[in-house]
């Protein structure tokens, strides 16, 4: 039996909303089921409960978009044991960052185009832990955060978390609707703004070159700061291809200090590499450093050795990326004109997944009839406000092993109700 959504809530410092979506999560997966009156329980597995797809005798999961270990990460560890057995001779608490991995990182975007110093950077523990820092840092409760819509699940759960109240912005399945997007800005006269604007999460989408100068005029200039997600960024489709971070769009250098820019190994190079980053400001890192020790007491020595090392071959991870999502996305698409030809498909240039229009508000009933063929994917409300984008899913071609010509096919059998292998107990259940 698992506690109650309000104490849980309570005894983990974070909002009742962050519990209740967590447990959703549970219950979309299939791991706990809640019953009225008898609470949330964890759900044995027993023999007639295993996958029923034909044939299948293991389960599918699309519920992550993210790439797997990078193939040379051994090549890295043996490197980093023969050239830097130093670091095990320093104290391990360091909430700023190793001065060698700072200054990579900082020159990784001057080349990329965007001039910055070391002490712009702080290290952190992956892009997730950086995003809630920034935002228990600079949200008062009940202050005003935007967020596209749809959008990371985890970083709307991080404002909320914070105080925030959170409003949206669209990002639509083939392209952003700039006029749309500006005067909801502008009234919204939001405190912080979450955007990812390049290879968007989910739609793999990218924000036009007009409508990122735009929008950091208008936010910026009303004093918001913008937290720009670049995870995703430098994964592209195709040949690799120079990326130009966000802030460089920013015609005033008053509203490039107002940018905080979050970037991460976890997609690139491991998602076990827990090094991710904060490119902000000097005063801004200052204050982030500040309040960070509350939370934790740094990145892992380890971690930033290593980090620092992929980050001198990191074009060599890159084009092994491309190589990697490029074919993933090939085999995707192909496998869904054969069997699923009415969705429409987001035109990615980049990132890790598509952003599919099912035709019909049933995603999660379709995520739930594919959960009994051995699926698991989530629907497409986790990525916006509850029972919103009914008519999407999330359909990531970057999981490594996927075998997308079942994946597809289970979806097709789960929206056209093809039961006949379901076991007699399990069909009565799908009522």
């Amino acid at each position: 039996m698992l506690p109650a959504e309000r104490p849980l809530a309570e005894q983990l410092g974070v909002s009742r909303t962050t519990v209740a979506s967590a447990y959703e999560d549970l219950r979309e997966r299939g791991v706990v089921e809640s019953r009225r009156g008898s609470g949330t329980v964890v759900r044995t597995r027993r023999g007639d409960r295993a996958p029923w797809e034909s044939g299948a005798t293991e389960e599918i999961a699309l519920t992550r978009a993210s790439p797997g270990p990078w193939t040379r990460l051994p090549e890295l560890g043996r490197q980093a044991l023969d050239e830097h057995p130093d670091a095990f001779l320093l104290d391990g608490f360091d909430t700023i960052g190793h001065p060698a991995l700072r200054a990579a990182i900082a020159e990784r975007y001057t080349l990329r185009g965007l001039p910055t110093d070391p002490d712009q950077i702080m290290v952190t523990l992956g892009a997730q832990h950086a995003i809630f820092l920034i935002a228990r840092t600079l949200l008062r409760r009940g202050d005003r955060a935007v967020v596209e819509s749809p959008s990371y699940p985890h970083a709307r759960e991080a404002l909320a978390a914070a105080g925030g109240l959170v409003a949206e912005i669209p990002v639509g399945p083939r392209g952003h609707d700039a006029e749309s997007i500006v005067e909801i800005a502008r009234r919204t006269a939001a405190r912080l703004a979450y955007l990812i604007p390049d290879h968007h999460n989910p739609t793999g989408l990218s924000m036009p070159p007009e409508l990122r100068e735009r929008l950091i005029e208008e936010l910026a200039g009303h004093g918001t700061h913008l937290v720009v997600d670049e995870t995703t960024a430098e994964l592209v489709l195709g040949a690799p291809r120079p990326v130009l971070p966000f802030a460089a769009s920013a015609a005033h250098p008053h509203h490039r200090d107002a940018i905080l820019t979050v970037g991460s190994l976890g997609k690139t190079v491991w998602g076990g590499l827990r090094v991710g980053w904060i490119r902000a400001a000097p005063d801004l890192i200052g204050r982030l450093e500040a309040a960070r020790v509350v939370g934790d007491l740094g990145t892992g020595t380890w971690s930033q050795v290593l980090g620092a090392l992929a980050l001198e071959r990191y074009d060599e991870v890159l084009a092994d990326r491309s190589r990697e999502i490029t074919a993933g996305h090939r085999a995707l698409i192909g496998a869904l004109r054969r069997h699923l030809p009415e969705w429409r498909v987001s035109p990615a240039t980049g990132g890790v997944s598509v952003w599919a229009d099912l035709g019909e508000a049933r995603s999660t009933r379709l995520s739930r009839e594919a959960a009994r063929l051995g699926l698991r994917i989530p629907p497409g409300p986790q990525f916006g406000s509850p029972g919103v984008f009914e008519r999407f899913l999330r359909l990531p071609f970057a999981a490594p092993g996927v075998d997308f010509e079942r994946a597809v096919e289970v979806l097709r059998r789960a929206r056209d109700g093809d039961g006949a292998a379901i076991p007699a107990p399990l069909r009565a259940e799908l009522v």
